[in-house]
């Protein structure tokens, strides 16, 4: 091939390249939604036609009239809303569902797409209690678009779609933090359904390790409530919510005497919204204990039993301190105690052991797990003693050699000075 072919062959492809998006552009078929709603003055009217852009559903190559119908070859305004056309406006309450419905609930058709989607959004949003409040014709409930956005709609994991775990809180208090949108709901015992959610919410332990430590494991509304199937967990089922990620406090609780006492179960001691930090002074009979606000007799059992099993915890809790200090402070001296160090931390579980047993409120099983943890300790406290005598002795050694090498090099020194003055 010639020098003149090879820049002539340069040229055809560069004109290829640069006419081929033009052509294919001019023969893509426009559409006269987006083009006719971007220049409408209302922002209501021209707002979705922006948002829409990076939609999820726009990614995927749908268009407005996937959803509202119509005919979006022109923008015509009564050709593209002709009754021919199938054009069903901007969709309200159980339309939206539907309308969502109509692809998400097809398992064959959103094989195409997402395959690894539920496709049970619609019937169990149904079950949830906006669905049935939707169904009893109660229109201020959320639906899809409440929650997902009609457009705009971004991906679960995009963490600017209101979906998004830290997003979650704010994105439910739209309504119910809002006093005037839940005026008239109520609680099943009747009294109004409180409006400070979020503000408890956000003193908890969940909310800090969310939104403060990044840690997007831990609960946020949907977590407790559900989300399509969105209720309340109920009495009975209280217990069960906390359990799923607490699954050995619940255990220990329901085999306890409290499981058939607490009628709110978790939430009598741990509040539901505002889970604050736990420490050890909620048990026990001191002022602030949480025991102490049912168990006021001293001759009571239960007043009996928290007194016991708060002893048990300071037991365990002052020996682990007290040989962690020793264990440290010879460690600090050069001591090898590195068995020592690694039977401490082994024996640290039995204090969250501890701890974990007392959700069982039973006193004598509580101290046979203190007892494995004293007993342990014991013979790290031994070792650290025997490593505290040993230390002394080789300083006492030291000490010993020290002055002998004193004595050593001062007579050597008289000795020098007795030969200087024979000399």
């Amino acid at each position: 091939m010639t020098r003149n072919s090879e820049v002539t062959g340069a040229i055809l492809i560069g004109l290829i390249l640069v006419l081929t998006p033009q052509r294919l552009a001019a023969q893509a078929p426009a559409d006269g939604c987006v083009s006719c709603h971007a220049g409408l003055p209302q922002p209501a009217l021209s707002s979705p036609a922006a948002a829409f852009r990076g939609d999820i559903h726009d990614q995927r190559g749908f268009r407005c009239v996937d959803c509202h119908g119509g005919d979006p070859t022109t923008q015509d305004k009564a050709q593209a809303k002709a009754p021919g056309t199938g054009y069903r406006g901007k969709p309200e309450g159980q339309q939206i569902v539907a309308t969502c419905a109509r692809c998400h609930s097809d398992a064959g058709f959103m094989r195409k797409y997402a395959p690894a989607l539920r496709v049970d959004q619609a019937t169990e949003y149904a079950t949830s209690v906006h669905g049935m409040r939707l169904a009893a014709g109660d229109a201020k409930v959320a639906t899809c678009a409440s929650c997902h956005h009609a457009h705009g709609i971004r991906q679960v994991k995009d963490a600017r779609a209101p979906v998004f775990p830290t997003n979650i809180a704010s994105l439910c208090a739209t309504c119910h933090s809002d006093a005037g949108h839940m005026k008239g709901y109520t609680l099943p015992g009747g009294s109004p359904i409180p409006t400070n959610q979020r503000e408890e919410y956000e003193k908890s332990v969940h909310f800090t390790a969310l939104a403060k430590q990044n840690d997007l494991s831990a609960p946020t509304c949907n977590d407790c409530h559900g989300n399509h199937g969105a209720a309340p967990p109920g009495v009975g089922a209280i217990s069960n919510v906390c359990g799923t990620c607490h699954a050995v406090f619940a255990e220990k609780f329901a085999l306890s005497a409290h499981s058939q006492i607490f009628d709110r179960a978790c939430i009598e001691c741990h509040s539901n919204h505002a889970v604050l930090t736990t420490s050890d002074a909620m048990i026990g009979t001191a002022k602030d204990a949480i025991c102490s606000e049912c168990h006021t007799e001293k001759d009571d059992a239960g007043f009996v039993g928290a007194e016991r099993m708060r002893a048990s915890i300071e037991r365990l809790k002052s020996a682990l301190d007290a040989n962690t200090a020793l264990i440290a402070s010879v460690r600090n001296e050069g001591m090898e105690v590195s068995d020592q160090e690694l039977a401490l931390s082994e024996l640290r579980t039995k204090l969250t052991q501890a701890r974990t047993e007392i959700h069982a409120f039973d006193p004598a099983a509580l101290d046979l797990i203190v007892n494995e943890g004293m007993k342990g300790l014991s013979a790290v406290e031994q070792a650290g003693n025997q490593a505290v005598a040993d230390l002394r002795f080789r300083r006492r050694g030291l000490f010993v050699s020290f002055g002998a090498i004193l004595l050593v090099v001062i007579g050597l020194a008289l000795k020098i000075r007795q030969l200087d003055r024979q000399h």
